[in-house]
């Protein structure tokens, strides 16, 4: 019996030795990359959806804050408003006194920075990096479904993995870094 790498094939000469695919080891290469990717992926979906999450938090934090102290200050500032002023100056104010300037000028940061948030959260489009990468993660299960060790162990499967996992990279590339 001859060994394979002992057959002289002249387009093998200046190559690997001849090596005949093994499927199981290809699917099992294939899984590891799958579940590789795929943690990548969920691993940015997370961290987009934790970006979202806080700048809509300090968005509406601040913008309910400036809100209270603006609508507060309009009847009176009796509640909240003149604690704020009090705290400021050091005295109570009286119906219009200089702390009335530095609420309003608490009320103009506090809108600015939840604007800001808003802005921020819409100019880097985290909504929209979020759906892709849950759009990807969706994609990437499905080939690691198509990999389970019980599922059919087909070269064909494995190329059709092969394939969608090259799209999804191509497509996806902010989802793999």
């Amino acid at each position: 019996m001859m060994d394979a790498q002992a057959i002289n094939y002249p387009m093998l000469r200046e190559t690997q030795p001849l090596r005949i695919p093994n499927l199981r080891e290809d699917l099992d290469l294939m899984r590891q990359e799958v579940g590789k990717r795929l943690e990548m992926v969920n691993k940015n979906a997370r961290r987009y959806r934790r970006q979202n999450s806080f700048l809509l938090v300090v968005a509406l934090l601040f913008g309910l804050t400036a809100a209270g102290l603006a609508g507060d200050s309009a009847f009176g500032g009796k509640m909240v408003a003149a604690s704020v002023a009090e705290a400021s100056t050091g005295k109570t104010p009286s119906d219009l006194p200089k702390g009335w300037r530095n609420v309003c000028g608490l009320i103009a940061v506090l809108t600015l920075l939840g604007t800001a948030a808003t802005g921020v959260n819409n100019a880097l489009k985290i909504n929209e990096h979020q759906a892709r990468s849950f759009v990807c993660a969706g994609a990437m299960d499905g080939l690691q479904a198509e990999l389970l060790p019980g599922s059919s162990m087909r070269r064909e499967t494995l190329n059709r993995v092969k394939t969608e996992l090259a799209k999804l990279l191509k497509d996806y590339p902010e989802c793999f870094r």
